[in-house]
């Protein structure tokens, strides 16, 4: 059963959804400012979590990562971690059942 599926965008480092519950991510969209921003998807709470996902934008347009139909589980939660040059990145997600 899929439970609140929906989007979020994060123009600074961010817990999707509700902090330390189970997620699953199934594309990201980095946009980057002046050079190509590095966005983390990270298992847990805090920026010191173990990075599950690491992608790179490119400078000055869109990049979109997609993850398929099952996506990337983050069974504690999932935090955005972006670096200074990220302007932005939207995530579609859902709760994990």
């Amino acid at each position: 059963m899929i439970q609140n599926a929906g989007t979020q965008i994060a123009t600074a480092d961010a817990a999707v959804g509700s902090s330390g519950v189970a997620v699953r991510i199934f594309a990201m969209h980095i946009i980057s400012g002046g050079a190509a921003g590095v966005v983390s998807l990270r298992n847990g709470t805090a920026a010191s979590a173990t990075a599950y996902v690491t992608e790179t934008g490119t400078v000055g347009t869109g990049q979109t990562y997609n993850y398929g139909a099952q996506g990337f589980l983050f069974p504690a939660g999932c935090f955005i971690d972006l670096d200074s040059n990220t302007t932005s990145v939207l995530v579609s997600f859902n709760y994990a059942s």
